[in-house]
């Protein structure tokens, strides 16, 4: 049993989650400053730690120019919406956007143009959103209200966000005996979870199957046995 702990311990320590590690930047709260923060103090070696990080950013970017590239293809043709309005357009039109991209051409020479900055590179930019003690923030409301001013990034915030996240107990994870359910980890109802191991014991009772396994522990939720059925 000692073996099989340290084999799990030896797999998953030090790896961190990077879809996780995503959603985690992804809130305003914490955004870069909380994996810069949490992996000097996982990685001891300042080198390991500044690789990993990169490994954060290089993802998180590459992430973020797949969601460019699919908004660049929802994008209807500037082209085909012009064609049948281009034969309308009538000469003073034409003279008022020859002028206009003469001049455009003329002020992009003589100022400083910057390239411009992506939604990702703002949003890191700008300082953290700080929450109020006792406030209940909710990340995905926050991405809603700034949907005008981060596009793309708000539509990738908001998909790697609601992706459902299941967690396991740790005596279940490192025990020999059965699954541990409790009601702060799990989602359901008691009268589902209920609903969801009686019918499972009936069918198990009907087709003579037999659990490999010792019985599964529910805390704080009473079960009827398979034999009250009527």
């Amino acid at each position: 049993m000692t073996f099989k702990m340290k084999d799990k311990f030896d797999k998953y320590w030090g790896e961190c989650n990077l879809l996780m590690t995503i959603a985690s930047i992804l809130d305003p709260r914490y955004k870069m400053q909380l994996v810069i923060f949490y992996f000097s103090k996982i990685y001891l070696i300042e080198f390991e730690a500044k690789r990993k990080i990169d490994v954060v950013k290089y993802a998180i970017y590459d992430l973020y120019n797949y969601y460019v590239e699919m908004h660049k293809s929802q994008q209807p043709s500037q082209t085909n919406m012009d064609n049948g309005s281009s034969n309308k357009t009538s000469l003073l039109e034409k003279n008022k956007t020859k002028n206009k991209s003469e001049f455009d051409m003329w002020a992009q020479s003589v100022e400083c143009v910057t390239p411009s900055k992506s939604d990702l590179d703002v949003y890191l930019e700008e300082g953290r959103y700080i929450s109020t003690s006792g406030e209940s923030f909710d990340a995905l409301q926050w991405w809603k209200a700034n949907t005008l001013k981060f596009k793309i990034l708000s539509k990738m915030a908001k998909d790697v966000l609601s992706i459902p996240v299941t967690t396991v107990a740790s005596k279940s994870t490192f025990s020999a005996g059965g699954r541990v359910l409790d009601q702060y980890r799990s989602s359901l109802k008691p009268e589902t979870v209920q609903a969801l191991i009686c019918t499972g014991d009936w069918l198990k009772h009907d087709y003579k199957i037999v659990n490999s396994t010792s019985s599964m522990m529910v805390n704080s939720t009473s079960l009827p046995q398979a034999t009250t059925r009527s």
